[in-house]
């Protein structure tokens, strides 16, 4: 604690101990004369107000305590009146029977220095002599029981130090610093106005109303704008705005830095590009501040506290409504019943009283004097060189008047036209709970005991626990020694020249709720539109905020394609959905253009016509073939077999009609399998053929029992389809495939067929490539075998014609995965795959049949083997027989020996 203190703490507080004691010993010492106002009671109230706007001679006076103070503060003389006004009606009513109390008030010069002088004199002037207790401060007995004041915060801190020493209660109306909540420091303030930390809640939920994030602030350097700028700092933070700038002036206006502040404030205020200023600073600085602005014709939006936001100096400035809208917060009040009717018919001291200020503000206000002649004389001319000193805008215009015989008697509204009833009604309040905590000390059943000498710590416990009523009002002072009511919004709307203080809303503590009628609000703006006050434009719909290292600033940038903005100042784009599109800086998003491989396709028609032409010339084959089922042709080409073979084809090239169109799952999940095992029916038949032809005229004699046992065309073909059958079913059961949709394109919307697993796939073509390259090893094999039964050449063509499509088909697949045409491109290598049987295995035996019928005999193919084993040498016996090679049986004579070539296979 103690590295807390300050110097000026220490200095204060043996000032408080060094004038308390002195008092004590020169008990001749009559300083009531300083106090402004007094009158004698059973128990006194204090009142420091700050009557002036300061001290003249503070640095030039003679004396410690010669102190000459300037310009007359009507709010203080209309809150110290309501003070009297209080203590007066109390001792009228029934509230302290048999008790009387006082009051000394005294005049602080809003100075640190003479409200120390001043706290100093307060004490002193209400010791009670008793030497048994000079030794114990704690009940330290004085007439003096509370203070009421001060109003400023900075010098509520200054005295609170001094009475916080003998903890005599000080009620403060109007002071509202943060700091003012530490009970160690302060341990006998109390306020009856919430401190400003709700203050600055309020003006930051005014701020976030009007969505405004770029806001200047102006304090006083002293503790009630410090602990409000770090508030709002505090507050700004939590809710993201910023502060464009941030400047403190001196507390006093006529310090000497003020001139050169104010002139940097102006420079901030033309070159910022906010709208909006919050303003914690005194009247009187404030109103030097705005006669520096309206000439340069700046006009914001100005957030006025407490401490100015009705005030009338900075009203009665020309040409006021030029510098823009003021918006101002002020303590809930109420009126104070009787109030008015008194200030209108104040009269001189009676009854013992005296009231200093109030015969210097009837002498201000009605008094005669030389200046005010000339001006009045000047003014009578029409003359726009009339020099005007601010004591003359107080006198009324009664001054000077013939009928005029006693200033001290006249009375007019000008006090209530200047009054501010939330200071007015706060003093009430804390006189009002000061008289009922000493009710509650010395009465008991409506009997008071006016010898009581309670101490001023029984007086402040007493007021800190207490509930109290003012007519049907009920408060209380919290835990943290203020009262939470609200504030009162009011805005300066100007009328004929004249400002006029209208109540636009409330915000209310407790709920934290804030209301504003929009329709009393004058905006300084085209259109009386709210004023725009954010460090950048709201980003248009089509674009996104990025923002800089001041996170209230930010750039506008346009979204990507595929991306939207609905609405302004987003913070990020939305994507599109997957059916839709957007070109960049899109505010909405597109629907798709669905695109697939139609069957309005040119391509597709012609594919379409490759096919159907393929499978009327497989049809018209398999009828060819079954009308010459018997002849030697068809038995060489398989036989019953070959309807097999071509009923696969059939299939096959019915299966291309499933790749034009628009794809479902369905289909995805059929026209892949299906030319899979169609094909590989295709593939196996083939197979058979030429396995047929080796085993025939290559094995041996002694291998032809296990050949005819183990040679199962049916069989091979059903276990080689079978095991495509089941790579299909693993496909379709671990990933089938399944109509996808592709949005790479903009604009467009791909629809195809997903093939699901890729690697089952591959597997399944791959397999089919395995057969196929199998029947090329094995024509390649019997390329030397008759031509009248070997179909070496054409097997292998067709073979390589398939091997080499589907070689081409891959990388072109894999490049077009998301093109419309990849079905087109499937359907080609299917197509050409077809055309290769059909043009290398089914053609040929057609022409035989066709245009070849002479060779189509039993004859001409018995002579083909003659030649075959001729040329091969054979060194079989003369007369073996022939028998039935692919279903013939035929004898021939080699050198007059007759071959006999048993039945060795079955044929296809």
């Amino acid at each position: 604690m103690r590295s807390k203190i300050t110097r000026q703490t220490f200095s204060l507080l043996f000032l408080a101990i060094f004038f308390t004691n002195l008092c004590k010993v020169f008990l001749t010492c009559d300083t009531n004369d300083h106090a402004v106002a007094q009158l004698s009671g059973d128990y006194i109230i204090g009142g420091i107000f700050p009557f002036h706007e300061g001290v003249s001679t503070l640095l030039s006076r003679r004396f410690s305590d010669d102190f000459e103070c300037s310009g007359l503060q009507l709010r203080s003389v209309i809150e110290a009146l309501s003070m009297i006004y209080t203590i007066e009606n109390i001792n009228n009513s029934t509230l302290l029977p048999g008790i009387k109390l006082g009051y000394e008030i005294y005049d602080s010069c809003s100075d640190g220095l003479k409200a120390t002088q001043e706290t100093l004199k307060l004490i002193s002037n209400s010791v009670i002599m008793n030497s048994s207790e000079y030794c114990n401060n704690t009940v330290l007995i004085t007439n003096t029981k509370a203070v009421i004041g001060e109003i400023y915060s900075e010098l509520s801190i200054i005295t609170s130090r001094i009475l916080s020493l003998h903890l005599i209660p000080q009620i403060s109306p109007a002071s509202s610093a943060i700091t003012l909540l530490d009970s160690l420091r302060f341990p006998s303030l109390l306020c009856t106005v919430p401190n400003d930390k709700y203050q600055t809640e309020a003006i930051v939920s005014l701020i976030r109303r009007y969505e405004w994030n770029w806001v200047g602030i102006l304090v006083t350097d002293d503790d009630y704008g410090r602990s409000a700028l770090s508030s709002l700092d505090f507050l700004f933070k939590k809710y993201g705005i910023c502060t464009a700038f941030s400047k403190t002036i001196p507390a006093f206006v006529d310090h000497p830095s003020v001139g050169n502040t104010l002139k940097e404030i102006i420079g901030e205020l033309i070159n910022s590009s906010t709208n909006t200023v919050i303003v914690f600073v005194k009247s009187p600085i404030v109103r030097k501040l705005f006669e520096r602005a309206i000439p340069l014709n700046i006009s914001k939006t100005w957030i006025a506290s407490d401490i100015w936001a009705y005030s009338k100096e900075v009203a009665s400035i020309p040409n006021i409504k030029k510098i823009g809208t003021i918006i101002g917060l002020n303590f809930l009040s109420e009126t104070v019943p009787g109030f008015a009717h008194y200030l209108q018919h104040l009269k001189p001291s009676e009854n013992g009283s005296t009231n200093g200020f109030l015969t210097k503000y009837k002498e201000l206000r009605f008094g005669c004097t030389e200046d005010y002649r000339k001006y009045k004389t000047c003014m009578k001319s029409f003359s726009d060189n009339c020099l005007t000193d601010e004591s003359l805008l107080l006198k009324s215009p009664r001054a000077c008047h013939d009928n005029v015989t006693n200033v001290y008697m006249e009375n007019d509204d000008f006090l209530l036209q200047n009054i501010e009833w939330s200071t007015v009604y706060s003093t009430t309040l804390a006189v009002t709970a000061t008289a009922q905590a000493i009710r509650n000390i010395v009465c008991k059943h409506d009997t008071c005991d006016k010898d009581n000498a309670f101490t001023h710590k029984t007086l402040l416990e007493e007021i800190k626990r207490g509930n109290y009523s003012f007519y049907d009002k009920t408060f209380y002072f919290e835990p943290s020694g203020d009262v939470l009511t609200g504030y009162d919004i009011i805005c300066w709307n100007t009328t004929n020249n004249t400002v006029q203080f209208q109540v636009i809303g409330q915000y209310y503590i407790h709920g934290q709720k804030l209301t504003i009628e929009e329709n009393y609000i004058s905006w300084n703006t085209e259109n009386n539109t709210v004023p725009f006050s954010n460090c950048s434009k709201a980003c248009d719909p089509g674009t996104y905020k990025k923002h800089s290292d001041i996170t209230c600033c930010y750039d506008c940038v346009p979204c990507g394609e595929g991306y939207y903005a609905p609405t302004s100042d987003m913070s990020q784009c939305l994507k599109c959905k997957s059916n839709q599109w957007s070109s960049n800086g899109s505010a909405e998003c597109k629907n798709r253009t669905k695109e697939y491989f139609h069957w309005k396709n040119p391509l597709a028609i012609t594919l379409m016509i490759f096919s159907g032409t393929g499978f009327l010339l497989v049809s018209v084959i398999g009828f060819l073939f079954l009308k010459y089922i018997d002849t030697p042709a068809v038995k060489a080409a398989g036989s019953n077999y070959t309807h097999i073979l071509n009923i696969a084809l059939l299939v096959n090239l019915a299966d291309t009609a499933l790749f034009i169109g628009e794809p479902i799952d369905i289909i995805c999940q059929i026209r892949q399998p299906l030319y899979g095992i169609s094909f590989t029916v295709i593939v196996s038949c083939i197979l058979i053929k030429s396995l047929r032809i080796i085993l025939a005229f290559e094995s041996g004699r002694r291998h032809e029992k296990v050949m005819a046992y183990a040679f199962k065309p049916l069989v091979i073909i059903l276990f080689l389809t079978c095991i495509q059958l089941a790579i299909c079913l693993l496909w379709l059961l671990l990933k089938s495939p399944f109509a996808s949709s592709i949005d790479t394109i903009p604009q467009l919307l791909i629809q195809q067929c997903d093939e699901g697993s890729n690697l089952v796939f591959g597997i399944m073509l791959g397999y089919i490539g395995l057969l196929a390259f199998i029947c090329f090893l094995l024509a390649y094999k019997g390329r030397k075998l008759p031509q009248k039964y070997n179909e070496a050449r054409f097997i292998t063509f067709s073979m390589l014609v398939y091997m080499f499509v589907w070689i081409f088909f891959i990388p072109i697949y894999m490049n077009n995965v998301n093109s419309t045409y990849l079905s087109a491109i499937q359907i080609i290598a299917i197509l050409a795959s077809n055309y290769g049987v059909i043009g290398c295995h089914l053609l040929p035996v057609c022409y035989i049949i066709l245009f070849k019928s002479e060779t189509n005999n039993r004859e001409w193919y018995l002579q083909g083997i003659h030649d075959f084993f001729k040329a091969r040498r054979s060194t079989f016996f003369p007369s073996q027989r022939i028998s039935n090679i692919h279903g013939l049986e035929a004898e021939a004579k080699y050198k007059g020996t007759s071959v006999q070539i048993r039945r060795r296979h079955r044929s296809c």
